[in-house]
């Protein structure tokens, strides 16, 4: 971890105080300077610093150092192993370590083959122009096409050659002579009675897990059985109810659980053990 990072992380630390509750991306940015005070929330989304403090958060995710959720704006939760690093990092100041220079939020953009093998990127704003429609003219064209068609009905209706002109001018005794027309009989179809649908009950769920193995690290609960498409983490102890069959995916198995808030998602099974 270096200078940056550890800067940061500290930052983080302060803003969530002694209750440790989330801390949000906006706030780390105001609190390290890298924004003006005055700076509206919703202009830090196309700010050109957030991409690289989004770097770092990355890094320090990626160390198990703080949880993220990417709902919005990054929430930030310092992990158990985060306050242990600054921890070890202040008591290492206090017995004389030298004194270092504090760095701007500035990390160095990525070199071109690291983003071709897929790098993290910084949000920028859309670059597509938005242009005035043209199709008016197919619009009114369509509505002329189908009042013509209205038209068209009306007058063949209103006509002597209509079946209704003539039914209407036999009746009235017109002149026209209603030729005999034949019956047709059709086959009567034998009714079927409906048959009931029986709908099989739903199976209980056979098993309920805990969140356990992870180093009071905690797991994430994912919205599919992927590694970064996640929903929320739970400490351990966390009972998680199963609500459907395993996956195996790329070497690891899957369990479809509902956390205690209802939540539906995939964990790694490795971080799980069987309730008692």
């Amino acid at each position: 971890m270096n200078v940056q990072h550890e800067r940061i992380l500290g930052i983080i630390a302060d803003l969530a105080g002694d209750e440790r509750r989330e801390v949000d991306e906006f706030s780390v940015a105001a609190a390290s300077g890298a924004i003006p005070e005055r700076l509206p929330r919703h202009a830090w989304v196309n700010h050109p610093c957030r991409g690289d403090l989004l770097r770092v958060l990355t890094c320090l995710d990626q160390g198990k150092l703080i949880y993220v959720t990417k709902r919005g704006y990054w929430g930030l939760y310092l992990t158990k192993r985060g306050y242990q690093c600054l921890a070890e990092r202040a008591a290492g100041a206090a017995e004389g370590a030298v004194d270092r220079v504090i760095e701007p939020i500035i990390v160095p953009a990525a070199p071109d083959d690291a983003q071709e093998q897929g790098a993290w990127q910084a949000p920028r704003p859309a670059s597509v122009p938005l242009a005035p429609r043209h199709d008016h003219f197919y619009s009114t064209l369509a509505l002329a096409i189908a009042g013509l068609g209205a038209l068209l009905i009306f007058a063949f209706g209103q006509s002597t050659y209509s079946p209704l002109a003539r039914e209407s001018a036999a009746a009235s005794g017109g002149g026209y002579s209603a030729a005999p027309t034949a019956l047709i009989v059709l086959p009567s179809v034998p009714t079927v009675a409906p048959t009931a649908i029986v709908t099989a009950p739903v199976a209980p769920p056979e098993r309920t897990f805990i969140v356990a193995n992870t180093g009071d690290d905690g797991v994430f609960l994912r919205r599919s059985p992927k590694i970064g498409d996640r929903l929320g983490a739970w400490a351990d102890t966390t009972a998680l109810e199963e609500i459907g069959p395993e996956q195996t995916l790329d070497g690891t198995t899957w369990r479809h659980v509902r956390a205690p808030d209802g939540t539906e998602g995939y964990v790694p099974a490795q971080y799980t053990a069987l309730a008692e």
